[in-house]
């Protein structure tokens, strides 16, 4: 056995200063990092999979109270609280209204509701709303009569807008004292607004006519067969017209009849269509024209 404990090396084996011995680590931690990843990938499909579950719990949950709120009893309808009816009878009401008979509140379809109150042309607006828990709240705006309207082939209520109200017999023209206006060989529909003729311009003589007071509104006819040759009929007179200016066409007309009493004339017409004069007829058929509002002629 060979001792090496004083054995010399050559130097030409020996390590120099610069070569010094390095060592390494090397991680064998692989199984230990693939572990953690897949513990965590585990975790978020076990949350993922507790969400859906969660989700569709609450989606039961919630189809079950949708179902019961829908076949309470105590969400059956009990009534309709009508306001600002006037004109509108039993039978209108029930045709509005009639469908929400034993039907749940939140079944009950509102926008068919307010189409059919629409469809009765005294109705010119309505609301209609929920009461929790069992009760429908209406308010109804009605279309308030104006005139009559005369057509040749029957006689309608209209409102301010001109829109037709409800065709009148008989026995209900003299149940509304309301001025007529005229507008021959009109076909009217109910519910609809008329825009024939002269109506605009009727309309706008008939609301200075009101403003100023002083009239039989109830006998007041305004002929409105066409705009340019409106004229309002009156205590056996004819007042022509025409369209517009009608503030300062009246304040002529009071001035002209005025003169008339006062010089206690007969006459059948007024004429107030030209600009600048003002164009009376007197019933011995002599016609006497004037400058603005002061007749002029043999008969003044």
């Amino acid at each position: 056995m060979r001792d090496y404990k004083n054995v010399k090396v050559p130097k030409k084996y020996r390590a120099t200063k610069s070569m010094r011995v390095t060592e390494k680590r090397v991680d064998m931690g692989h199984s230990t990092r693939r572990y953690k990843n897949d513990s965590k990938g585990l975790k978020l499909v076990a949350v993922k999979l507790l969400i859906i579950a969660v989700i569709a719990a609450g989606c039961l949950l919630g189809w079950k109270t949708f179902q019961a709120i829908m076949h309470a009893d105590m969400f059956e309808i009990s009534g309709v609280d009508v306001k600002g009816v006037n004109h509108l009878d039993e039978a209108d009401l029930n045709k509005i209204v009639g469908a929400f008979t034993k039907e749940n509140i939140f079944r009950a379809d509102l926008d068919a509701a307010v189409k059919r109150a629409h469809a009765n042309p005294w109705v010119k607006a309505v609301s209609i709303n929920r009461r929790l828990p069992n009760r429908i709240s209406m308010v109804i705006t009605e279309r308030v009569p104006y005139a009559q309207l005369e057509t040749g082939s029957g006689r309608f209520l209209m409102d301010n807008e001109g829109v037709l109200i409800d065709r009148l017999t008989k026995e209900k023209i003299n149940v509304w004292q309301l001025p007529l206006i005229v507008i021959r060989g009109y076909k009217g529909r109910l519910g609809e607004q008329v825009i024939s003729g002269g109506m605009g311009e009727a309309i706008q003589l008939l609301s200075e006519i009101v403003a100023r007071g002083g009239w039989r509104l109830e006998d007041v006819t305004i002929k409105a067969g066409a705009t340019e040759s409106i004229s309002i009929l009156y205590a056996d007179h004819e007042f022509k017209l025409g369209s517009g200016r009608y503030p300062e066409k009246l304040n002529r007309l009071a001035e002209v009849m005025a003169d008339v009493k006062r010089r206690d004339l007969a006459i059948t017409y007024v004429d107030l269509r030209p600009d600048r004069q003002v164009a009376v007829m007197l019933k011995n058929n002599n016609r006497v024209k004037g400058q603005g509002s002061r007749s002029k002629g043999s008969e003044r």
